[in-house]
């Protein structure tokens, strides 16, 4: 016999139930036609989002890297970096670089770029910065006309079948004179430092001897260092004017002159006889002091004139040309710097020529040594000037050759954007 039970269920949890089924029928019947569509698509090789196959587009990717190519060589890139620790530890180790220096360059290199990609302008817009990694091969560069450079976008790997957004303004960043000039800052800023020490340390010299020096050379010497100041702070802002670096070719010829001038005078005053004394040698010991006083006048003038001449020309060769004038002038400076060289020997024999006619029978021995020391103690001032400035000389020019190198070296940059303007860009070490 069956038994039979009646279930009161309240009414809402009845118009729940019904919902949840309605749901679950809803998510059914839409992915079941969403299957149907898709194995339609494929049958017809269609999108089902295409109403048009002949419009479809691959996905529109943002570059990563922005390439200048002179050929199939690449002159300079342009990389946007990430938070990995070789990015980092690259931008850590960087020195950062005057932004008036570079403002210029970096306007036309950067902002194409970040037109180019629109998603950097928002990255820094939320994340504040963007940094970005510019390589400039310089010996490319050196090797190219400007002619032919060409900008190529590029998404990484994983897009190679993606379309990159690739406006007619990349073009802009194919900029041989920019490109130019950011890398002739760069090499600028290697060097500057070491032009205004030498001019630092000349100066120092000048204040100290300049009573003594001949009013018409000194001018000479202060007026190349007062235009190679201004010039030198020029050449720190990005500014190579052709004018500028017409003085400074007029400057090295004016400091070559007096170079001239100082070392025949010390040659001939070298050879200048003593006051011989019959009796005593108190004629010979103050003739032989009065002289090489002025032999060591002489030589600290000319290490002056010949560091300034050498600063003048370091800044010279900066300068981002190709002149022909470079390298003759550079081994004319160094044929003067082996005669200054010859210039010390030649001091040190008419020294011990002259403390040996510091004698007399008549004279006590001590006397006669003390009389020696003196004329020893003040030549030693000239030729320790010499010494220096000939030391200095050889390192100045081992930089002057070093600069070609320099300038075909390959240089990286890290460039600090905000908001999509350049705000900061650092030097990389090699």
């Amino acid at each position: 016999m069956w038994a039979s039970r009646l279930v009161f269920r309240p009414e809402g949890e009845m118009v729940v139930e019904m919902v949840i089924v309605s749901v679950v029928c809803l998510g059914l019947g839409i992915s079941l036609t969403v299957v149907w569509m898709k194995i339609r698509a494929r049958r017809s090789g269609t999108s089902p989002h295409d109403e048009h196959p002949e419009a479809s587009f691959p996905a529109v990717v943002s570059p990563i890297k922005v390439v200048v190519a002179s050929g199939d060589q690449e002159v300079m890139s342009l990389t946007m970096m990430d938070d990995s620790n070789p990015s980092m530890e690259l931008f850590r180790n960087a020195t950062r670089l005057p932004q008036d220096a570079v403002s210029g360059a970096l306007k036309s290199l950067v902002e194409p770029l970040m037109q180019v990609a629109p998603s950097v302008v928002t990255a820094a817009a939320t994340h504040s910065t963007q940094l970005m990694e510019v390589v400039i091969n310089g010996q490319m560069l050196a090797a190219t006309d400007g002619n032919g450079l060409r900008a190529i976008a590029k998404a990484g790997k994983g897009f190679e079948h993606a379309r990159l957004y690739e406006p007619t303004n990349l073009q802009n960043i194919a900029n041989a004179a920019a490109i130019w000039q950011l890398a002739s800052v760069v090499v600028a800023q290697k060097h500057l430092a070491d032009i205004g020490a030498t001019l630092k340390r000349v100066e120092t010299k000048v204040d100290g001897i300049q009573n003594f020096l001949e009013e018409e050379r000194l001018a000479v010497i202060k007026s190349a260092m007062n235009y190679l100041e201004v010039a030198r702070k020029a050449v720190g802002s990005g500014e190579f004017l052709e004018r500028t670096r017409g003085e400074l070719e007029r400057f090295d010829i004016e400091l070559d002159r007096v170079s001239m001038s100082l070392l025949e005078q010390a040659k001939r005053e070298s050879r200048t006889e003593l006051q011989r004394d019959s009796v005593g040698c108190e004629g010979e010991y103050t003739s032989a002091l009065s002289k090489h006083k002025g032999l060591s006048r002489i030589g600290e003038e000319l290490a002056l004139c010949n560091e300034v001449r050498l600063a003048n020309w370091y800044l010279c060769s900066i300068y981002p040309d190709s002149s022909k004038i470079l390298e003759p002038r550079l081994e004319q400076i160094k044929k003067s710097i082996k005669e200054i060289s010859s210039l010390d020997g030649r001091l040190s024999k008419s020294v011990r020529d002259d403390c040996a006619l510091i004698d007399a029978k008549f004279t006590l021995d001590s006397t006669i040594n003390e009389r020696r020391s003196d004329v020893k103690l003040v030549a030693k001032a000239g030729k320790q000037a010499l010494q220096n400035s000939l030391r200095r000389s050889e390192e100045i020019v081992l930089k002057l050759e070093a600069i070609r190198a320099d300038r075909l070296a390959i240089n990286r940059l890290v460039i600090e954007a905000k908001n999509g303007v350049p705000s900061a860009v650092y030097l990389c070490q090699k």
